[in-house]
C-alpha cells in the first residue's frame, strides 16, 4: 500500500468511527422535546400537588364558600370531603390542617378541630 493509500484508509476508518459515536449517542438520548414532563423534572412539582400542614386559630368562617381563615390570614377552602363538622367550625376553635395548593387556592385535605376555648 501507497502511503496515500494508507492516509486515506486511516483517515476513512476515523471518520467512520466519529459517524458510528455520533449515531450511538443520539441514539441513546432523545431530544428534550420528546421526554415527557414527569421525566425531564423541570414541571413535574407544578403538576404533582404537594401536601403542606398548618395549625392556627379559625379568624372567621364563609359558610357560603365553604372556606375558613385563620388568624395568620391564611384561608383554607374545605370541599366536602374534607368531613368536617360544620358546627365545630367556628372563630377561636384551633386547627390542624393538610392541604395542596390548586388553582391558587389551599384546598384541605384533612382537617382536625379542636373547640373554641371559653374565655
Amino acid at each position: 500500500m501507497t502511503k496515500t493509500n494508507k492516509t486515506s484508509a486511516a483517515l476513512v476508518a476515523a471518520l467512520a468511527l466519529v459517524m458510528g459515536s455520533a449515531i450511538a449517542s443520539a441514539q441513546m438520548a432523545p431530544p428534550a422535546s420528546s421526554q415527557s414532563p414527569a421525566l425531564n423534572g423541570s414541571s413535574a412539582q407544578t403538576t404533582m400537588p404537594q401536601a403542606k400542614e398548618i395549625r392556627g386559630t379559625i379568624k372567621s368562617v364563609d359558610p357560603s364558600k365553604k372556606s375558613i381563615t385563620l388568624d395568620n390570614g391564611t384561608k383554607l377552602m374545605i370541599p366536602a370531603s374534607a368531613a368536617a363538622e360544620a358546627d365545630t367550625l367556628k372563630p377561636g376553635a384551633r386547627v390542624s390542617a393538610k392541604y395542596e395548593e390548586k388553582g391558587g387556592e389551599k384546598v384541605v385535605t384533612s382537617l382536625q378541630v379542636e373547640p373554641a376555648s371559653k374565655s
